[in-house]
């Protein structure tokens, strides 16, 4: 037997706070969770939550164009040991996350997009 669902009257937009989309983005990440089946869980679309997850993301690495960060450099702990970065063939380099992730650029890598990349990582 098929299900129907009938809608009666005209529902108004939900509205979502900031904790709620961000509690959907983070079980949308969750390791063998995929975006339309948290969608569908929700009752909403899966491109409303990938937006979310963009803008979360776009949040989360934002910097104003031309601003500076601070930075503070101290000796890594035994807790999170730094990257090694090791020169390889080619100009190409080589950086070896704490979790053992091996990532290998080539000389020509934008800046913008390895940062990127590095920060989804860590």
């Amino acid at each position: 037997m098929t299900r129907v669902e009938v809608i009666t009257s005209v529902e108004r937009r939900r509205r979502w706070s900031a904790a709620e989309k961000q509690r959907l983005v983070a079980e949308s990440a969750q390791p063998g969770r995929t975006v339309s089946e948290v969608a569908r869980r929700h009752g909403i679309a899966p491109q409303q939550l990938f937006t979310w997850r963009r803008q979360f993301l776009a949040a989360a690495t934002a910097v104003a164009e031309g601003e500076f960060l601070a930075v503070e450099v101290s000796a890594p702990t035994a807790a999170v040991a730094a990257p090694e970065v090791a020169p390889t063939d080619a100009g190409q380099m080589e950086i070896v996350l704490p979790s053992g992730v091996v990532v290998r650029v080539g000389a020509d890598v934008a800046t913008e997009p390895l940062r990127r990349l590095l920060a989804a990582l860590a």
